[in-house]
């Protein structure tokens, strides 16, 4: 009896130790490519807050908020996952010409106002409210 409840509380802790833990850090805490990706395209815009999240004492992701509202994750090297511009337009520089070119070209007056790179594919929102999908070469796939 002594050894199972033994194995429960070890079973228990290791389980507590294994969660996601986020912590605030500083802009100059962020990997060189988002610190980039930041003065980059958001240049005079401050930070409201960084974080970075750890799994398993690993990290395998940053988020920072803006002041203006921009929220952008990066992944555990510093490329940018998600730019969200809560319902404003960003910047796009930092999307494949191929995608600007074809939102330039199909839908004139909007703007993107979220991206998000997967695996496979870029996810983009304009600010008509349409859901874009384009391959990771930027040739458009669908209207989601």
């Amino acid at each position: 009896m002594k050894t199972q409840n033994f194995l429960i509380l070890l079973v228990s802790l290791f389980s507590l130790s294994t969660f996601a833990q986020k912590k605030n850090i500083t802009q100059n805490q962020l990997p060189a490519k988002a610190q980039t990706f930041i003065n980059t395209y958001f240049k005079n815009v401050p930070l409201s807050y960084a974080t970075e999240k750890k799994e398993y004492y690993i990290v395998n992701e940053y988020k920072v908020k803006l002041q203006n509202g921009v929220e952008i994750e990066f992944d555990s090297s510093g490329d940018w996952k998600e730019v969200d511009g809560n319902h404003t337009a960003l910047p796009s520089g930092f999307l494949p010409k191929k995608i600007t070119t074809y939102i330039a070209k199909s839908f004139p007056k909007n703007k993107v106002i979220k991206a998000e790179v997967k695996r496979w594919k870029y996810e983009i929102e304009i600010t008509n409210g349409l859901d874009l999908e384009f391959n990771k070469s930027g040739d458009f796939i669908k209207i989601d």
